[in-house]
């Protein structure tokens, strides 16, 4: 890693480690201008976000239960590898995609754990077409390393009621 990510990310490590993972996100998502970042989660078919920032609305704290197909994610929990689109409507990977046309940009690595277990997805995402080449790679992956070796993935958010 270079110098002003190996700040980058040892700025991260210290912004989770004092105030939480959320705010540890919002400092990754300020290098970029994408609208979300999250740490998305499985279970049952669904798909969550763990931890999730909206640069537009800081102040909501979820995102919406959705089925873990209609998510970009689900390319990055079959691969094992990062999953790039800068616009969807483009990506022929994408045509028959079920988020196609409400999500156009998505750039997320696999969190996986110590024995390569796929905990989750660490992902920067918008609802217009965005440049991915703005989110570095390697510092999505050694972050999503941090997360999850570190303890700070969340579990999937239980329902309510008879959880």
């Amino acid at each position: 890693m270079d110098s002003e990510l190996s700040r980058t990310f040892a700025d991260f490590a210290v912004k989770v480690r004092a105030e939480g993972v959320r705010e540890g996100l919002e400092l990754l998502l300020k290098r970029t201008d994408y609208r979300f970042i999250g740490i998305w989660r499985f279970e049952n078919g669904k798909a969550n976000a763990v931890v999730h920032y909206d640069r537009e609305n800081p102040e909501v704290l979820t995102a919406t239960e959705v089925p873990d197909t209609a998510t970009y994610c689900c390319y990055v929990r079959e691969s094992g590898q990062p999953f790039l689109t800068p616009n969807a409507l483009v990506d022929a990977r994408l045509a028959a995609h079920p988020a196609r046309e409400q999500v156009l940009t998505y750039c997320g690595v696999p969190v996986m754990d110590s024995f390569g277990k796929i905990l989750g997805t660490l992902c920067h995402y918008d609802l217009v077409p965005r440049d991915p080449a703005q989110v570095n790679i390697e510092l999505m992956l050694n972050v999503a390393s941090f997360l999850a070796l570190g303890g700070y993935v969340p579990p999937y958010p239980s329902t309510a009621a008879g959880a």
